[in-house]
């Protein structure tokens, strides 16, 4: 368990453990310590999307925001200073805890190594994953093994019956001004997953569309967001990209994980405290492994 009951205090809402309860309940998780996913994979193993729960309102702490990813809306895009990392972590380990990895797949660009961290303990659905560690001990990610990857995983769904296909790319800006290589297989994906079922998850600090590839050695990466979970922006500007207007960048600094969702059809709602998994994600994972 979390150690926390449910439903929660006003007080509770405000402590840490918010985040990853919360997660859990909309993930209709109730205990760790016994939590099976074969049942909820079987009831959502022929969902036409894929459905991601993100956080609840300010003003509404009982119900929860969720973004949908299919056919309609291929490209999701996390956008603000900090936090970023963080969410990308949370909807990534709500895919695998929801959907079979019959029905989806991940492959992840874990830049801040901060998604599926621990080798020992991820999930199943997990075809692909690179992490940019910070320490100058650790050894370099090889991104073009990462990119050769994911363009097969991308040929072999040309015409044939394969798992959803769910690019998580942490830091997307970093990660092309470091590793201009992995531009055209970003391209690639903004070009032709809606066809084969690939979609595209990213986070960036201002970027919301064209993203620069480092070195000026290349073209820029264009990809339209489809689907926008906005934080506090750095400027009004990246706002006004991401969401038409300058909400991001009016949230506080302070309390962290405040942002505004802006789905398919541009209805925005917010703002909302999005859910974390950092709490809860070692537990789970394990969980989704041991079956």
């Amino acid at each position: 368990g979390t150690g926390l009951a449910w439903p929660m205090s006003a007080a509770q809402t405000h402590s840490p453990a918010w985040g990853g309860r919360r997660l859990l309940d909309a993930l209709d998780v109730t205990d760790l310590d016994t939590f099976d996913p074969r049942p909820g994979w079987r009831r959502h193993a022929d969902d036409d999307v894929l459905t991601i729960p993100v956080g609840a309102p300010v003003d509404a702490p009982d119900s929860t925001v969720s973004i949908e990813l299919g056919d309609h809306a291929n490209v999701a895009l996390c956008v603000g200073i900090t936090g970023k990392t963080t969410a990308l972590q949370s909807l990534a380990l709500s895919v695998c805890t929801r959907y079979p990895p019959t029905r989806v797949q991940l492959a992840i660009a874990d830049t801040q190594n901060g998604i599926a961290a621990n080798a020992t303990a991820r999930p199943p659905h997990v075809v692909a994953h690179y992490a940019g560690y910070r320490r100058a001990a650790d050894p370099p990610a090889n991104w073009d093994t990462w990119c050769t990857q994911v363009e097969t995983a991308l040929n072999e769904r040309a015409g044939q019956p394969q798992p959803e296909l769910l690019v998580v790319v942490d830091a997307v800006d970093e990660l092309l001004g470091s590793h201009p290589q992995v531009a055209a297989t970003l391209q690639r994906i903004a070009d032709e997953g809606r066809d084969k079922r690939v979609r595209l998850l990213m986070s960036s600090t201002e970027q919301t569309s064209t993203f620069a590839v480092g070195a000026r050695v290349g073209r820029p990466v264009e990809a339209t967001s489809d689907v926008v979970i906005a934080l506090r922006t750095a400027t009004a500007q990246t706002s006004i990209d991401a969401l038409g207007g300058p909400q991001a960048w009016q949230l506080p600094m302070s309390p962290p994980g405040l942002g505004y969702v802006r789905p398919r059809d541009g209805a925005i709602t917010g703002p909302v405290r999005l859910f974390t998994a950092a709490d809860v994600a070692p537990a789970l994972s394990s969980r989704l492994m041991t079956i």
